[in-house]
């Protein structure tokens, strides 16, 4: 299975102003008038997803690398072969930069970077855009050196012995943290006994909530309490599927607020992964009756593409793909094919390709988009569960209790009997999450004691639980419930005889404040912009 991640931030800091319709998109610049056209070419040094040409990497100490094109662009086809020279190493632009920013700033030294193609970049005659010439950051040098932590600027500027710019400069501002440590040293759970699943609504919650999810294990048989951190992977939500009818394009869509918690990437998300935790996107349908189903395959190649983007730009660690809310019932009626059995497995696959092995591919499992996984004849000879790291059930809701879907002991009790499904072809039990819980407000209506008898009936083949969506210590309907938690379902699962598990509250309130008399203790991690 495919569970390295490099640790690595990449950001466009005003991405958000200037992108409206997708949060990562492959938008250069409108397409000139008649008059524009008539008019002397204007050339610009442009970074790929950077509108505003300041390309913002936020780096771990020692850790990783990242990638950006850098290009050049013309309003008109050019009338010759233009070469553009490129210099990085005016210390007097960044003494004068910091000054203007406040910000302390070092010239990015030499051996931390390079060009592909060499400092320079050529357009030929009659082109409107320049093959690109990617620039690589790294945070360590070939030979173990190691960019010490603090904030760094590399300033492009662009020149030309025939020509002039427009836009001639692009800014990679780095910055190089130190690496996170728990403020009361409780570690991420690893073992594979207990493999925790989040999802987090970014309509609601930072994403720094989840390091704030920690068990209290009580060990009855030394008299004896320890801390441990859960949620190994964390699903951030919510992406779509957009579609453009204008080209029949489809792309990954992130909504508003998940735009902004990824734009504020080394303050909202790097946290989370500095933790150990892996930090993903969830991707659901966009209501229009398009989706994974009925992709046509030029679609299939638009989709991985825009989420290969979105993972360039964003190092997010993952993919997580949950079809629901698609719409494939107005398929037709918007002039879409039907669902087919072909195209979300040709998808997965082709998305396994773009992400490459470093990255998490996950699926969730449910109602028809999935039900036919374990037939290989249907989707065309292609086991999804090779292309894929895990897979979990899809059915939770707070109006029905806590179902154990395992498709290896259908038919078995306890086992759900109102969501029947079969292996995905191709995937090992251990990678498949039975249970998905979500907040519930007691035990009569979570009725979790039947994932003890699951356990005991020795059908459990996996360590892995999800859970829908957290919450903080809120002033509502789920204060002060047992059942409002993963605790309720990580008890039942006995990881040991001797444990007892609680959720420890105390990283989930505000700290107190002397100088604010109404002060309470609720809403730690809301969110606030």
């Amino acid at each position: 299975m495919k569970h390295k991640i490099y640790n690595i931030v990449i950001l466009g800091t005003f991405l958000l102003a200037s992108c409206t319709d997708l949060g990562v998109n492959e938008d250069t610049g409108s397409m000139p008038d008649s008059d524009e056209f008539n008019a002397e070419a204007i050339l610009s040094l442009r970074a790929e997803q950077s509108p505003d040409n300041v390309v913002t990497m936020t780096f771990t100490h020692g850790e990783g690398q990242q990638t950006r094109d850098i290009y050049l662009q013309a309003t008109k086809p050019a009338e010759s072969n233009i070469i553009i020279d490129f210099s990085c190493t005016d210390n007097d632009f960044v003494k004068q930069y910091s000054e203007q920013t406040g910000i302390e700033y070092k010239l990015l030294p030499a051996a931390y970077y390079h060009f592909q193609k060499g400092n320079y970049i050529d357009m030929q005659r009659g082109a409107v855009e320049s093959e690109v010439n990617t620039l690589t950051v790294s945070a360590k040098t070939s030979i173990g050196d190691i960019l010490e932590p603090g904030r760094y600027l590399l300033p492009i500027v662009g020149t030309s012995l025939t020509e002039e710019l427009s836009d001639s400069t692009v800014l990679v501002d780095v910055t190089v943290r130190e690496s996170y440590t728990d403020p009361d040293g409780y570690e991420l759970y690893t073992g594979e006994d207990m493999f925790t699943v989040f999802y987090l609504n970014t309509t609601e919650y930072d994403p720094r909530l989840a390091n704030d999810m920690i068990l209290e294990i009580y060990d009855s048989k030394s008299n004896s309490y320890s801390h441990s951190g859960i949620g190994n992977i964390v699903n951030l939500r919510t992406a779509s599927v957009g579609y453009d009818s204008s080209t029949g394009k489809v792309s990954v869509t992130p909504s508003a607020d998940l735009r902004y918690v990824l734009e504020h990437y080394a303050e909202r998300i790097q946290p989370v992964q500095d933790s150990g935790r892996k930090v993903c996107i969830c991707i659901e349908g966009g209501g229009q009756g398009i989706g994974f189903c009925n992709f046509t395959d030029a679609q299939i190649d638009d989709f991985v593409a825009s989420v290969r983007r979105l993972v360039d730009t964003y190092p997010i660690d993952g993919i997580n793909l949950w079809d629901r809310n698609t719409g494939y019932d107005r398929a037709a009626e918007n002039g879409f094919p039907e669902m087919n059995t072909t195209s979300y497995p040709k998808l997965i696959k082709a998305l396994r390709e773009a992400l490459g092995p470093d990255r998490l591919l996950t699926l969730v499992d449910y109602e028809d988009p999935t039900e036919y996984f374990w037939d290989t004849a249907a989707t065309d000879g292609i086991e999804v569960g090779q292309y894929i790291d895990y897979a979990w059930s899809g059915y939770c809701s707070e109006n029905e209790p806590v179902q154990i879907v395992d498709p290896w002991h259908q038919g078995m009790s306890p086992v759900s009997e109102l969501h029947p499904r079969k292996p995905i072809a191709g995937l090992d039990a251990k990678y498949y999450g039975c249970i998905h819980a979500t907040w519930y407000t007691g035990e009569d209506t979570a009725q979790s004691e039947k994932i003890s008898d699951w356990v005991r009936n020795g059908y459990k083949q996996s360590g892995i639980s999800v859970f829908y969506d957290i919450r903080s210590n809120r002033q509502d309907k789920f204060e002060g419930s047992i059942w409002a938690n993963p605790a309720y379902v990580l008890d039942m699962l006995e990881i040991n005889d001797y444990f007892q598990i609680g959720i420890s509250v105390g990283r989930l309130l505000n700290p107190p404040d002397p100088n604010n008399p109404s002060w309470n203790q609720y809403d730690k991690w809301v969110k606030d912009w």
